[in-house]
């Protein structure tokens, strides 16, 4: 059985769904609690990231399925020659500086913003941010692991739309 989340489709016109048994067993909790997949949210589809999630970090803290394998593992945001560009990754690093220029926010994570990891949060989606009651200064100084697409522009980049895509570690 299909379950719907916040929106049934994409703006692709791809089905957003989460998938149970017909014994009651969620598809994408058992593919995370065995390590073979990591969690990879949306927008505007943002049901049952908190399950999954926790099921994720229990996979990596076990080394299980992908996690045993370091092509899937965290990358550290002070080595930003290490952070692969065009890939889905979790980053993870100690937010330098928050900046905003053009109504867009730059969270760094080095001394230096042409080199340096960097996030950014368009304009567009700064609303989704606040309505969660996220204020990008009280990150400064946090160590936080964000995960999206990477770019690069001035260094490794990646862009979130959603404030699932960060979770404050300390």
């Amino acid at each position: 059985m299909l379950v719907p989340g916040d929106a049934p489709v994409d703006r692709h016109g791809r089905v957003l769904a989460h998938l149970v048994l017909a014994d009651g067993r969620w598809v994408q909790g058992a593919l995370l609690a065995s390590g073979w997949a990591r969690v990879y949210s949306f927008a505007d589809n943002r049901a049952l990231i908190a399950e999954m999630l926790a099921l994720e970090a229990t996979a990596r803290a076990a080394d299980a399925g992908l996690w045993a394998d370091w092509f899937f593992g965290i990358r550290d945001a002070s080595r930003p020659d290490s952070i692969p560009v065009d890939r889905y990754e979790l980053v993870e690093g100690v937010v330098t500086g928050v900046a905003e220029f053009d109504r867009r926010v730059y969270l760094n994570f080095g001394d230096d913003w042409r080199t340096d990891m960097t996030v950014t949060v368009s304009p567009h989606q700064r609303a989704i941010f606040r309505n969660a009651g996220m204020d990008f200064a009280d990150l400064e100084g946090r160590t936080i692991r964000v995960r999206g697409w990477t770019g690069w522009y001035n260094g490794p980049m990646i862009e979130i739309d959603h404030p699932e895509q960060i979770e404050v570690l300390e």
